[in-house]
């Protein structure tokens, strides 16, 4: 093993800090969180802090962040040292890198230093969002080493702090919507559950407009600002069925400014509502769930392992997170929220029962059938915003579509493979029909064997045919005595006849 040499002789100790719900941070310009109190062992026995400023120090626009050394620790009065403060990937690699001075700095007990500039305040919460707080938590590690010719030693230190966010669910029905003057407020206050004051007031009103094409908006008004300085709400229409649809939501988080009031347009405004009133406005009533969620202080923080050791020099920072290292969602889970969201769709699938929101663009992306029908039947279909699909089944079309989006094929059996089967057949999606060919296939066992040869038979699919009618001959006395060859010699008989050809070849 190589000798280090006289710089690389040092002792180390770093700190790595999580901040869970970062983006709920209440602070105003000036006001730190400060992370828990970690000491330094290698570092003389030194206490320190990591104090952060989510809304700037002296510049609004940008995250500042200290190292601080505590009043009273067991250190010296007076420190040289050098340090580095990161912020970190969900993998540990470094986003942002301040590195105080290139030489030692000086830390008195009680002293501090770092950066009012440390990361971009937009880059954080808006730019760079899923890279700077993935699942809305924010990473710091700090780094601070002495020079040392005859130690090499290590420590790392991992902390937690996370900002308890409370969310509050209310329901608001507006009846008579389609009296519902424009300009007129409809205003309800919440207040909180744990203490007696007022959370947020919420008035309704639907503002100016031709032909009832006033746009239906929620005006929110925190009730203290001073304590409620970022939330977010959601809104959901409860339709005639009982089902929640998506149809607003305001986010105050990321604003580089603060408002005193923020206003949330529905998705539908009064003329879409009132064209769809059987399903929006039953008894003629909109019905309005709200939720709103806001930060209420830190609800935990913690030192919550130490890492003693040069060993973990070597060991990615990442490892030491462990499963707290969630997966992002991949873009098969986005596509699959898409489909359950059906704000932004733009056509409508109808069996016999019910009705699906759709996107033109996936169907189009999935099915030659639906892109013949949407560009060549152009003229025709132009205006349509819905389509008749009766020979599907509610289960049938609902795992078509999933399919479409997100290539989920759950929990199959014979029965839903035939189904799906037959619509990829007739829309042809050549991925799903391979995937029920093979399922089918598998499952062939003598008593199901005439089932399939007829499928395969209808949608003139001679592969599938070939295998079907191969196991048939390989199995005939169990498949000639079914009850299913007997009820395809009553139904089909040209099919049984030449099944029995194809034997006497």
């Amino acid at each position: 093993m190589a000798s280090l040499t006289p710089e690389e002789m040092k002792k180390e100790f770093s700190f790595i800090w999580r901040v869970e719900n970062y983006s709920f941070c209440w602070h105003k310009i000036g006001e730190f969180l400060v992370s828990p109190v970690f000491v330094a062992d290698l570092i003389q026995k030194t206490a320190w802090t990591l104090c952060l400023y989510p809304r700037g120090d002296e510049d609004e626009l940008f995250v500042g962040c200290y190292l601080q050394r505590e009043v009273n620790d067991e250190g010296p009065p007076s420190l040289s040292m050098s340090y580095e403060i990161a912020c970190l990937a969900a993998d540990g690699s470094i986003l942002k890198l301040f590195e105080g001075n290139k030489s030692e700095r000086t830390f008195e007990s009680g002293t501090g230093y770092g950066t009012s500039q440390f990361i971009s305040r937009s880059e954080v919460l808006t730019e760079k969002r899923k890279s700077y707080l993935p699942q809305d938590t924010l990473t710091l590690s700090c780094r601070m080493w002495i020079v040392d010719e005859n130690i090499c030693d290590a420590t790392q230190c991992f902390a937690r702090t996370r900002i308890q966010v409370e969310t509050v669910s209310f329901v608001h029905t507006i009846e008579y919507f389609s009296g519902l003057k424009a300009d007129r407020k409809q205003t309800i206050n919440v207040n909180s559950s744990s203490e007696a004051r007022s959370l947020v007031s919420v008035s309704i009103l639907a503002t100016n407009g031709s032909c009832c094409e006033e746009k239906i908006v929620l005006e929110l008004a925190p009730g203290d600002r001073e304590l409620i300085d970022v939330f977010t709400c959601r809104l959901q229409l409860l339709n005639a069925e009982g089902q929640k649809i998506k149809c607003g939501q305001t986010d105050s988080r990321f604003d580089l400014e603060r408002k005193d009031i923020l206003y949330v347009p529905l998705v539908f405004t009064k003329k879409k509502l009132l064209e769809r009133k059987d399903e929006f406005l039953p008894n003629d009533s909109l019905t309005l769930i709200c939720e709103y969620s806001f930060s209420i202080g830190v609800e935990f923080e913690k030192i919550e392992k130490t890492v003693y050791g040069p060993q973990w020099i070597s060991t990615p920072i990442a490892q030491d997170f462990g499963s707290e290292i969630l997966d992002y969602p991949n873009v098969s889970d986005d596509y699959r929220c898409l489909l359950s969201d059906p704000v932004l769709s733009d056509i409508t699938l109808k069996t016999k029962t019910k009705t699906f929101p759709a996107h033109k663009t996936v169907l189009v992306a999935r099915s030659p059938v639906f892109r013949d029908l949407f560009t060549k039947d152009m003229n025709v279909n132009d205006n349509k915003d819905s389509i008749d699909i009766e020979d599907l089944d509610d289960k049938t079309l609902n795992r078509l579509l999933l399919f479409m989006y997100a290539d989920v094929l759950d929990d199959l059996n014979w029965e839903i493979a035939c189904k799906l089967y037959y619509a990829a057949h007739k829309y042809q999606i050549h991925c799903l029909k391979a995937k029920c060919t093979t399922y089918l296939l598998s499952c062939l066992d003598t008593a199901n064997a005439s089932d399939l040869l007829l499928l395969a038979h209808i949608h003139q699919d001679s592969d599938l045919k070939t295998s079907v009618l191969d196991f048939i001959l390989e199995n005939e006395e169990e498949v000639f005595g079914s009850n299913s060859w007997e009820n395809l010699m009553e139904t089909n008989p040209d099919l049984a006849m030449h099944l029995k050809f194809e034997k006497n070849r």
